[in-house]
C-alpha cells in the first residue's frame, strides 16, 4: 500500500512556558528544522527530513559492517587464543 502524507507540517503545539498550544515557527538547525513557540520562542519539537531513498543503501552498508565486524572478531579469538 502507498502511504498517504509523505510529512506533516505542525500548526501549533503545546508550550510548556506558556501551558497553552500555541502557533509554531521553524528554525533551521543544521540537519533538522526546531519548532519554536511563536510566543515566547521556546523550542517545543524538532521536525527531521528523512531521505527514504537511502533505506536499501544503508541498510546493505549496515549488512557490511555487521559482517565485516563478525569476521575481525572471530580473527582476533582465534589471535588471542580465546
Amino acid at each position: 500500500m502507498e502511504p498517504q502524507f509523505n510529512e506533516f507540517k505542525a500548526a501549533e503545539l503545546y508550550c510548556p512556558l506558556c501551558q497553552t498550544c500555541q502557533p509554531v515557527r521553524e528554525r533551521p538547525a543544521g540537519e533538522a528544522t526546531e519548532l519554536l513557540c511563536s510566543r515566547c520562542g521556546t523550542i517545543v519539537g524538532r521536525h527531521t527530513v528523512v531521505d527514504h531513498r537511502l533505506g536499501p543503501k544503508l541498510a546493505r552498508l549496515v549488512s557490511g559492517l555487521f559482517t565485516l565486524k563478525t569476521a575481525v572478531a572471530g580473527t582476533l579469538r582465534r589471535r588471542c587464543g580465546s
